[in-house]
């Protein structure tokens, strides 16, 4: 108990637990598990705070006494208990909990855009959507580009369609369909929405939540929630690995 109240030792205290703080978000970082939370905008400002914490912990390092008084130096009271409690409660929790994306699990209490984008869409991100080939736009690009029209079942009925998101099914869908989905992510986690389309295949049943798959197909006419829209009818849905980054950035 007494080492405990020594100011050497609590001050090694606060620079370790700075220093693990660093190194979790260096790791998270290295991996690129950090931006299933985050935009990836935000990278530099990642590791500005991992510097700054390491310049944190080594302004903790242990002082020469006090020679004329022998006594301790004074410790710094910049980071008290509650103040460690609250730095290392993310890197107990980064350790406990696996880092996962969002999927399935996270689609029940949101708005699914699959028609229209409930955000307001900047005209160029729309335009940029328009330019691109078919099969190379993404899910989002493909909500842009219907957003832009008045009846998009039938004008983009027979475009082809390639693209990779995780399934969700959803009790509205009948039994051959199921949805293909990504998150969109602005900021961080918080703000996520969905986009999705309907994908029609033998196969929909089969698929488990939650599987990545990349889907190639058309659009065809098709239904959603009473409203009409276009669906993709698929020539194959191929199995595939969780994207290196599976969110989509507006």
């Amino acid at each position: 108990m007494e080492l405990m109240q020594r100011p050497r030792f609590q001050n090694a205290i606060k620079a370790l637990v700075l220093l693990s703080l660093a190194l979790f978000l260096y790791t998270r970082l290295a991996s690129g598990t950090l931006f299933f939370y985050i935009n990836q905008r935000f990278m530099v400002y990642t590791v500005f705070a991992i510097v700054g914490l390491v310049l944190v912990a080594i302004s903790y390092r242990p002082r020469p006494r006090n020679a004329a008084a022998g006594e301790e130096p004074h410790s710094h009271h910049t980071l008290g208990c509650i103040g460690l409690i609250i730095v290392l409660l993310p890197v107990v929790l980064g350790v406990l909990v696996p880092p996962q994306p969002l999927g399935a699990a996270a689609m029940g209490n949101r708005e699914l855009n699959i028609t229209s984008q409930t955000r307001s869409v900047l005209p160029a991100a729309v335009r940029a959507a328009a330019q691109k080939d078919a099969a190379d736009r993404t899910l989002l690009d493909w909500l842009h580009a219907f957003t832009a029209s008045p009846d998009p079942a039938r004008d983009y009925a027979g475009q082809p369609v390639d693209v990779i998101g995780f399934i969700y099914h959803d009790d509205r869908l009948a039994e051959n369909e199921v949805l293909v989905n990504r998150f969109v992510v602005s900021c961080c986690v918080a703000d996520a929405s969905a986009v999705s389309m309907v994908v029609r295949s033998p196969d929909a049943a089969a698929l488990p939540n939650d599987t990545w798959v990349q889907v190639q197909g058309v659009l065809q006419p098709g239904e959603w929630n009473g409203k009409s829209l276009p669906v993709i009818v698929a020539d194959r849905v191929i199995l595939t690995d969780l994207p290196n980054q599976p969110y989509l950035y507006p």
